[in-house]
C-alpha cells in the first residue's frame, strides 16, 4: 500500500518527469544538451542570494533568486555569440563555470553568515529532498509541470519548426527569436520547479537522459516527445517507490538511477539504434555478403563449363568461406550439395546474376558520374538497386565523356 507521503511526492516526480522529458527532447534536437547542465548551475548563486536576503529557507525566496539567476545565464547563453566572437558551446560553457564559481563562493559565505545557516534548508536545494516534499509543494510543482507540458503540446508545430529549419520558420512568418525566448524561459522555470526534487546537481540529468533515451526508439519528432514524457514520468514514479522501501535511499539521486536504468536498457535493446540490433544486422549483412561471394564464385565457374565446385574448393581453397555461409546458401536454395560437390540452382542463378550486374551497374556509376574511387564503397546489391534506376547508367553514354 501506497503511504499518503509517498502519494505526494510521487504526483511531484511524475509530472516533473513528463515536462522535464518534453522540455528535453527540444534541447536535445537543438543540440544544446549542455545548456540544460549550465542553467542548472547557474541557479547556485541565486539560492545563496535568495538565502542571505530572506535570511530563511522560504522556497519562494530561495526559488526567486535560482529563476533570475537562471535567467541572466540564459540571457548571456544568447547574447554572447552574437556581440563577440565567443561559439555557442563556449558560451555555455563560460556561464556554467563562472555561475557555477559564484555560487561556491557564495556559499561558503552563507556558511559562514551564522550557526546553522547552512543546515537550515540551503541543502536541500543543492542535492535535493524530495521525500521531504510538503503537499502544498507537491501541487505547486505539479500543477507548474503540467502547464508548461501543455504549453510545449500547443506550440510543438513552432518549436518543429525552430528544432529543424528555423529558415523555413522565419519564411512563413514565424518569429523564430520569440520561440527561442519560450524556450528559454520553458526551461529556466523547469530547472527552478526542479530543484525540490533532484537539486542543482542532478537536475540536468533529469532534463538530458529520457529525450537521450527516446532518440534511441524514434526518428520522429512527436513520438520521440511521446516517449521521453512517458520515461521521465517512469523515472519518476519508479525511483519514488523505490526510495520510499528504504528511509536511507534518497528520492532525487534513485530517480536519475532509474531514468540511467532506462537509458541502458534502450541502448542495447532498441531495435534500430541500440547495440544488440545493429551487432545482429551486421552479422546478418556480413553472411550475406560472404553468402554472395560464394554464388557469384559458383556462377563463374559455371559460365566457363564447370556445373560442380569442390565444397573444400570453396571452405579451404582460396576463397576461405564461412561454413555459416555455404549453410545460408543451402537454407536460401540456392545451393546443391551431391557428394562433395556444389551446384547452383536455378534460383542461385538467378540471384548471382543480379549481383553481378547491379556490381557492374555501381561501379560504372561511379566512374562515369559520381567520380568516386569504386575500392571506397562497397554495397550490396538491394542497397544498389534503391540508389540507381534500373538501366539508364548501362545503356546512356556519361554526359562528360564523348562516344568513341
Amino acid at each position: 500500500m501506497i503511504l499518503p507521503n509517498t502519494l505526494v511526492v510521487l504526483v511531484g516526480t511524475s509530472t516533473l518527469g513528463i515536462c522535464c522529458g518534453l522540455i528535453g527532447s527540444l534541447l536535445l534536437l537543438r543540440k544544446r544538451a549542455l545548456l540544460a547542465d549550465a542553467l542548472a548551475h547557474s541557479t547556485l548563486p541565486g539560492i545563496v542570494l535568495g538565502f542571505l536576503i530572506a535570511g530563511s529557507q522560504s522556497y519562494w525566496a530561495l526559488g526567486t533568486g535560482a529563476l533570475i539567476t537562471t535567467l541572466v545565464g540564459a540571457g548571456l547563453v544568447s547574447r554572447l555569440p552574437v556581440v563577440s566572437r565567443i561559439r555557442p558551446d563556449s558560451a555555455t560553457a563560460s556561464v556554467l563555470g563562472v555561475f557555477f564559481g559564484a555560487g561556491i563562493a557564495l556559499l561558503s559565505l552563507a556558511q559562514r553568515s551564522g550557526p546553522g545557516a547552512f543546515s537550515a534548508g540551503l541543502d536541500h536545494f543543492l542535492l535535493g529532498q524530495a521525500a521531504g516534499m510538503l503537499q502544498q509543494e507537491s501541487l505547486i510543482l505539479a500543477g507548474a509541470a503540467t502547464l508548461m507540458s501543455l504549453i510545449v503540446i500547443l506550440l510543438h508545430k513552432e518549436f518543429l519548426t525552430s528544432c529543424f529549419d528555423s529558415a523555413f520558420g522565419s519564411s512563413t512568418g514565424m518569429r523564430m527569436n520569440t520561440i527561442d525566448f519560450i524556450v528559454m524561459i520553458l526551461l529556466s522555470l523547469t530547472i527552478v520547479i526542479s530543484l525540490p526534487a533532484v537539486g542543482v546537481v542532478l537536475t540536468a540529468a533529469l532534463v538530458v537522459i529520457p529525450p537521450a533515451t527516446a532518440r534511441f526508439w524514434t526518428d520522429r519528432f512527436t513520438i520521440m516527445m511521446a516517449i521521453s514524457a512517458l520515461i521521465g514520468a517512469a523515472s519518476g514514479i519508479s525511483g519514488t517507490l523505490l526510495s520510499s522501501l528504504r528511509v536511507d535511499l534518497p528520492t532525487g539521486p534513485v530517480v536519475i538511477l532509474c531514468s540511467s536504468f532506462f537509458f541502458f536498457l534502450s541502448m542495447l535493446l532498441a531495435p534500430h539504434r541500440g547495440l544488440v540490433g545493429k551487432r545482429l544486422r551486421w552479422k546478418q549483412r556480413s553472411q550475406r555478403r560472404e553468402m554472395l561471394r560464394i554464388l557469384v564464385h559458383l556462377f563463374e565457374n559455371l559460365k566457363e563449363g564447370n556445373d560442380f565446385v569442390a565444397k573444400e574448393r570453396i571452405i579451404a581453397g582460396s576463397m576461405r568461406a564461412r561454413p555459416d555461409a555455404l549453410r545460408l546458401c543451402q537454407s536460401n536454395g540456392y545451393v546443391l550439395q551431391a557428394g562433395t560437390h556444389l551446384q547452383l540452382t536455378s534460383e542461385g542463378i538467378i540471384r548471382a546474376q543480379r549481383s553481378v550486374e547491379a556490381r557492374k551497374k555501381w561501379i560504372r556509376w561511379l566512374d562515369d558520374a559520381a567520380e568516386i574511387d569504386r575500392n571506397l564503397i562497397d554495397l550490396d546489391e538491394e542497397d544498389i538497386e534503391k540508389l540507381l534506376s534500373s538501366r539508364p547508367l548501362l545503356d546512356q553514354p556519361s554526359p562528360d565523356k564523348k562516344p568513341s
